[in-house]
């Protein structure tokens, strides 16, 4: 299911009922009457639409929860590709590969700034200070600390009504909360045995502190890494293609990505070779292009490593990174916990690093298949196998970590599977608003609470009539063709951000629309879509719809961070998008509000208890597989001292297994 079909521009549209057979509760009747003194909600029968019950009169049920198009995310196969086994060899040692890659804080340029610095808080960033980015227009600055007066970046005089000439816009910001990554550097060298590179300063103009650069914060927030298997593709513009071609985050857009090997080339991956001997095996060391479906998240690995404001000085390439990790000790600068569910295993006797013995380069011979670290030779370029390769294993290895981290035990979980007390009576009434009148169902679909899935675009949820690609009634004007899954809600003017509208300067569009209307062939699952070079296309603006699984501890809400509480957000639904007129030509029909819930703040505070109940205690307290070595993480800068911001650290503590003190949501952190 990618979403629900929409029947008339103004978006009045019903949900299209999905079944899988993981799901027995498809319906649970409410109220005294029906729950009864077992705790046992009962099933009901439903009469065919159209038809009477027994007597004579069409069924109703006004306090019935519809849960066909949700359910409990157990249910859902983890996607991973089909020809994973031909390049990885040992799926638990990779796993573990790619955790302590995740967290491992010497591979930033600064020796200091790892994946897991920017997801480490329910698997997002919830830092407050130094953690703003303009995109025009104001900005407070570099090292500004965030307060609660400063949200929502889009405030009315009453939040409770829609905006009008009686309700005017008291502040506005185009600024975003994202996370702050590096100071900004040319890349020069690596020192082989140290985490830090050798960088350039390049004087930066906007994150400064009295003329010393400051950490660069980039421009949307980090979303979360926790269920991040399951999307089909990643990003908030879903740049992190659907294939990975062990290079880069562009998949199939990319031909040029190649990666070497040497002896025989995987056997599902032959038919992406374009020179073999009339034998059909070229055994020399070489380049060759693979794809892997269903590995997005391997895609989205990639991407931020060498990326100049997330994690490294300018123009580090992956093979340069390679040759660093593989000079030193994994998580040589944290403690890693006795009992952490994957690391302990490798941990020293002093909990710092890994044991002797156990390095990069072990890991990676025992987690893949050696045609792609075993060759002798060296590249053109001066570089090892493994070296040049490093992106391949990075990729792989953080893709089975991360599809791990799947939350399957929330209220809502255990509510879906007959649980009649996993979930208050508050949170069940804002279930009922969520699937219907709320119409928050619409995106937000299936165990996952996102339309932008494997399963529901393309797997096990997904229907002929509904495409990757589909075309969509829209707030105003025709018809028109969109991303699946990919939504304009008007948090923001549309081209401030294009979002999925966006796309590479030589390789293209993101968006698969764009990509058909351009003459591309993306892969569409075995569909085949014409777009015409006159015909609508509404993605400008448009991001992936997120998850929303623990939305209880992921603020700041939105791709721009703009929101600090769950009632922000609630609020900006009920009164409609915030920039309905701006974005009308690209806008989502269901944002027009909810008229059910504008000035109603039982029903507002119902819907907020429903999103708490999908909060998962494993990631609360930090619960095996939610467990993770030390982290010391960088909150803005305390100083300048010689020409040098001085940064406030942060030390996280090592978790095990157990886990530890529970996290805060972000209104928590600043209330």
């Amino acid at each position: 299911m990618a979403r629900a079909s929409h029947n008339n521009s103004q978006g009045d549209s019903k949900p299209r009922a999905v079944s899988w057979a993981a799901i027995a509760l498809a319906i649970v009747f409410l109220g005294a009457s029906i729950w009864g003194t077992t705790g046992v909600a009962a099933r009901k029968v439903q009469t065919p639409p159209g038809q009477t019950d027994p007597n004579g009169e069409e069924p109703e049920n006004p306090d019935a929860v519809d849960l066909s198009n949700l359910g409990a995310l157990d249910s859902i196969p983890v996607p991973l590709p089909e020809n994973l086994s031909d390049f990885v060899s040992n799926r638990r040692t990779a796993t573990a590969l790619g955790k302590a890659l995740f967290w491992d804080m010497q591979i930033g340029g600064d020796g200091k700034t790892a994946c897991a610095t920017c997801h480490f808080h329910a698997g997002v960033d919830s830092r407050i200070k130094n953690t703003v980015s303009p995109r025009g227009g104001i900005f407070r600055g570099a090292n500004y600390q965030l307060t609660a007066a400063d949200f929502p970046f889009h405030r009315l005089a009453d939040p409770n009504r829609k905006k009008g000439s009686d309700n005017p816009v008291l502040f506005d910001t185009s600024e975003v909360v994202g996370s702050q990554g590096v100071i900004k550097k040319d890349f020069v060298d690596i020192t082989p045995g140290s985490p830090y590179d050798i960088g350039i300063t390049v004087p930066d103009a906007t994150f400064q502190i009295d003329g010393t650069n400051a950490r660069q914060v980039t421009g949307r927030n980090a979303p979360s890494v926790i269920n991040a298997v399951y999307n089909d593709r990643n990003f908030w513009d879903g740049r992190a293609n659907r294939f990975f071609n062990g290079v880069n985050p562009f998949g199939d857009m990319d031909p040029g990505a190649k990666i070497w090997v040497v002896g025989r080339m995987p056997q599902n991956n032959r038919n992406k070779t374009k020179a073999l001997p009339a034998n059909g095996q070229d055994l020399s060391f070489r380049q060759e292009s693979i794809l892997l479906d269903n590995a997005s998240l391997a895609s989205q690995a990639v991407g931020p490593p060498n990326n100049e404001v997330e994690m490294s000085w300018n123009d580090r390439m992956f093979p340069e990174l390679g040759r660093k990790m593989l000079s030193l000790r994994p998580l040589e600068l944290q403690q890693i916990h006795a009992n952490d569910s994957v690391l302990g295993a490798y941990a020293s006797s002093g909990g710092r690093g890994f044991a002797t013995g156990y390095d990069y380069a072990r890991l990676i011979r025992e987690s893949f298949h050696d045609s792609f670290w075993s060759a002798e030779e060296i590249t053109p370029d001066g570089f090892t196998q493994m070296e040049a390769n490093f992106s391949l294993f990075w990729g792989l290895s953080i893709m089975l970590y991360e599809s791990t981290l799947i939350s399957d035990d929330s209220p809502f979980d255990r509510f879906v599977k007959g649980d009649t007390t996993a979930m208050s009576s508050e949170a069940i009434e804002g279930l009922k608003i969520f699937t219907n009148d709320g119409k928050c169902v619409n995106c937000h679909s299936g165990p996952e609470f996102t339309s932008a899935t494997v399963s529901q675009l393309r797997g096990v949820l997904s229907s002929p009539d509904e495409p990757m690609v589909e075309f969509m009634a829209m707030q105003a004007g025709p018809n028109a063709f969109y991303d699946a899954g990919f939504y304009n809600i008007g948090v923001r003017p549309t081209q401030e951000d294009l979002g999925v509208g966006g796309g590479h300067p030589t390789l293209g569009p993101w968006s698969l629309s764009r990509r058909i209307q351009q003459g591309q062939s993306p892969d569409l699952n075995g569909r085949n879509i014409s777009i015409g070079p006159n015909d609508r296309i509404a993605v400008d603006g448009a991001f992936k719809t997120p998850g929303l699984r623990n939305i209880e501890l992921t603020g700041p809400y939105m791709h721009n961070g703009g929101m600090r509480t769950l009632e922000e957000v609630v609020l900006f639904y009920a009164r409609g998008a915030d920039f309905f007129h701006e974005n009308i030509d690209d806008l989502d029909p269901d944002v027009n509000g909810i008229n059910s819930v504008l000035g109603d703040p039982e029903r507002v505070q119902a819907l907020v208890e429903f999103l708490k109940a999908l909060t998962d205690e494993r990631v609360r307290y930090r619960q095996s597989p939610f467990d993770h070595p030390e982290l010391v993480i960088p909150n803005g800068h305390s100083g300048v001292v010689a020409g040098v911001a001085l940064d406030d650290d942060i030390v996280i503590d090592a978790v095990g297994a157990e886990g530890g003190s529970p996290l805060q949501s972000f209104e928590e952190m600043i209330p």
